[in-house]
């Protein structure tokens, strides 16, 4: 047994098949429920998303030993824009997927009406993953011209007093990082990322948070009930409204604004 952060965790040995697993349990659900369970195609979308979740959970763990490692950036931190972009793409891929399965099935046992994989996929839900999209380049791209800038001397002993002795944490330029993937916290997605904001809330990352954990139940909620509305087959993901996108693009922007002004004071503030 091994113990992280106060937990015990059974020492499997490692091996890139266990993350191969439940993309297998998903392609067997997949073929199997069309014929079996076409009544429950709003439950079988639930399974599959859990199912690419724990998927992402066990890369994570094969590469940072972590199940939320894939979400931990090179600063050795959570990153909120990897959280949103995999968030996003397990619940509109396992959506997809799940549509794809049983229109195939309807397709074998009812009509042909519509073909497995012509879904339409809104052009608004396009956008929206466009800008979550947009947030896991940006975000990186404005911390690396801050990796570049000097800090004040006192500004990295300043952050290591206020996160405690717990964590350790090193300068990249003005950029906070920790030393190992293992200090990596939840913490990370609610607090800056400089040195001059370490450990304090980070508004813009809070409202970001907070909306698209909002926008993604609702549309996860527009996908569960789309699909058990009725049996027939579907030609399109669910649209989106275009108030969506809107408050997705503005908590977006605001965030990544939030993220380029600076937090640190530099070597030479004149």
């Amino acid at each position: 047994m091994r113990k992280t952060r106060g937990f015990y965790v059974p020492a499997f040995k490692k091996n890139w098949a266990w993350a191969a697993a439940p993309i297998i349990v998903i392609a067997i659900l997949l073929f199997v429920a069309p014929a079996y369970w076409p009544e429950y195609r709003g439950y079988v979308y639930i399974a599959v998303l859990l199912l690419l979740a724990i998927h992402l959970a066990l890369v994570g763990w094969l590469v940072n030993n972590r199940p939320m490692g894939v979400f931990i950036d090179n600063r050795n931190r959570i990153s909120l824009s990897k959280l949103q972009a995999g968030a996003w793409t397990v619940v509109v891929l396992s959506g997809f997927a799940t549509i794809a399965a049983f229109n195939a099935g309807a397709e074998i046992y009812q009509d042909s009406s519509v073909t497995a994989l012509a879904i339409v996929i809104p052009g608004e839900l396009l956008l929206a993953m466009g800008i979550s999209a947009t947030s896991l380049v940006a975000a990186p791209a404005l911390l690396s011209l801050k990796a570049k800038e000097e800090p004040a001397k006192e500004a990295e002993s300043d952050a290591q007093k206020k996160l405690g002795d717990s964590v350790s944490v090193s300068a990249n330029g003005k950029v906070l990082t920790k030393d190992s993937a293992t200090e990596a916290s939840w913490s990370d997605l609610v607090t800056g990322d400089e040195l001059g904001n370490a450990g304090s809330p980070d508004l813009g990352k809070i409202q970001q948070g907070l909306i698209t954990l909002l926008l993604l139940g609702c549309y996860g909620a527009y996908i569960f009930a789309e699909l058990s509305s009725s049996a027939e087959k579907l030609g399109s993901l669910p649209a989106l409204d275009k108030s969506f996108v809107w408050l997705m693009g503005i908590s977006h922007t605001s965030y990544l604004a939030y993220k380029a002004a600076p937090h640190t004071t530099s070597e030479n503030p004149s």
